[in-house]
């Protein structure tokens, strides 16, 4: 019985020396499969497919030695989707489990760049710049672009000198060594770097926008325009390349065009809330140059409806709608307080109102009270004179609103010769507030010259807490 049980252990340890040597190369066969399997779903840019796979193969392994090199690959995969946050928490789960590679703390670098975080991506950088050769040409690169981004070009500069030192041929070092250029006004080194890189890469976007700035900058429109319009066919370049096209066209003074690329601009929609304005500008610059005023003043009037305070925008506006306003209106407005008000009663006699009750503000109002018959139960009516051009926005006809109610007034009515915003225009249909645009107050300016003041009016002085 001891010899078979002797025999017994001796089989079974020979079975288990053979199975330590034979299953780990089956696994590693296996797992190798797994990875050619993630290798071809990268290859088909199926991110998401292969990010399954790679955790399956980690969740089946976990003390696998080289866990990192697959954090890395999941990491690599996120950033080419776009998903910056999560490749962050791979490649340092990649540096946490061994991972010392500089590959992996320059993606780790570039992808906190890439959400806003340039601090902590600029540590990242610094540290393998005692790194010589191609390390140290792609990290002051990056380092480069960053103060590029913060538009410290002179330190930008620097370390695209230092790219060049250890690569002179280096085209992404000699672009933005030549953007640098560009912003310093050094526009014909800037040209002299692009124009030798240029035949290359023919169609690539910042170099074409930066070569039609150097250009512009050189006051040679013509050529400017060539490559701002090889740009415009990108997506990231187009808004801000149709303006400066536009901007060449004004200078060779051909404002149809100008218009023409200006308007292809607008249409895009962009986000940049500063560029969307300074395109309106210069639509109702244009328009203005073509004697179209109906439209240089709907482009200031979008203008206004975003920023009250661009530029001098207001200040047009009012010019070019007085220019159009009859002598009567014209005078109306530009008539004291007292005057104002005598003439306001006038008008609102014309109405078929009877006033009643006159009060003036501190502001940019003159309110009188009426009611539309001689009766004790007539219903009664608010009438605001607005004095200023600036555009009606919702929050002002609240507050006239709620005047209105405080007074125990329904029904109230806006005379005024400014532009309502579309919300304006419909909280005024749902709470009874009649606005009287400019063709109508021409009409009714024109008949209270046939009116007198009304008698027995009561007039008081009323300060009030607008918004405008």
């Amino acid at each position: 019985m001891t010899v078979y049980i002797i025999v017994f252990i001796v089989v079974f340890c020979i079975l288990l020396f053979i199975a330590s040597r034979i299953l780990p190369k089956l696994y590693s066969k296996y797992v190798q499969s797994d990875m050619d399997r993630v290798n071809n779903f990268i290859a088909a840019e199926k991110y998401d497919v292969a990010i399954k796979k790679l955790r399956d193969i980690l969740s089946k392994n976990k003390v696998h030695t080289k866990s990192y090199k697959i954090y890395k690959i999941i990491g690599d995969c996120y950033y080419k989707m776009g998903e910056y946050p999560f490749a962050i928490v791979e490649y340092r789960h990649a540096i946490d489990t061994g991972d010392d590679s500089p590959e992996t703390v320059i993606s780790l670098g570039r992808s906190l760049n890439a959400i806003g975080r340039k601090e902590e991506s600029l540590a990242q950088f610094l540290s393998l710049l005692k790194l010589g050769g191609e390390y140290k040409v792609n990290v002051s690169i990056e380092i480069g672009k960053i103060y590029y981004d913060n538009r410290q070009y002179n330190t930008a500069f620097q370390f695209f000198e230092n790219a060049l030192e250890n690569d002179s041929t280096n085209k992404e070092a000699l672009k933005y060594k030549a953007y640098c250029y560009v912003n310093a006004g050094n526009y014909n080194e800037a040209i002299v770097i692009m124009s030798s890189i240029i035949s290359k890469y023919p169609n690539d976007p910042a170099l074409n926008y930066n070569l039609g700035r150097a250009y512009k900058g050189k006051l040679d429109s013509k050529n400017a325009i060539k490559h701002y319009k090889i740009s415009s066919k990108d997506r990231e370049y187009a808004i801000k390349s149709l303006y400066e096209i536009a901007l060449c066209y004004i200078e060779l003074n051909n404002i149809e065009f100008a218009i023409k690329y200006l308007e292809m601009a607008i249409a895009y929609d962009g986000i940049d809330k500063e560029l969307n304005l300074a395109i309106l500008y210069q639509l109702s610059e244009c328009y203005s140059r073509m004697e179209n005023l109906n439209k240089a003043i709907e482009y200031l009037e979008n203008i206004i409806i975003i920023n009250p305070n661009y530029k001098d925008a207001e200040k047009k506006l009012a010019e070019y709608k007085e220019s159009r306003y009859s002598d009567n209106i014209k005078s109306f407005f530009k008539l004291d307080e007292n005057e104002f008000a005598d003439l306001a009663l006038k008008i609102v006699s014309t109405m078929n109102l009877i006033p009643y009750s006159l009060k003036t503000t501190d502001k940019k109002y003159v309110i009188i009270f009426a009611k539309d018959g001689k009766s004790v139960h007539s219903t009664k009516k608010i009438v605001f004179f607005r004095m200023s051009y600036s555009p009606i926005f919702n929050e002002e006809l609240v507050q006239l609103y709620d005047y209105a109610v405080s007074s125990n007034v329904v029904n109230s009515v806006l005379v005024t010769c400014a532009m309502a915003t579309p919300d304006a225009i419909r909280y005024a249909a749902m709470s009874r507030i009649d606005i009287v645009g400019i063709k109508r107050l021409e009409s009714l300016v024109e008949k209270s010259t046939f009116t007198s003041v009304p008698v027995g009016v009561t007039r008081a002085e009323e300060k009030l807490d607008w918004i405008v």
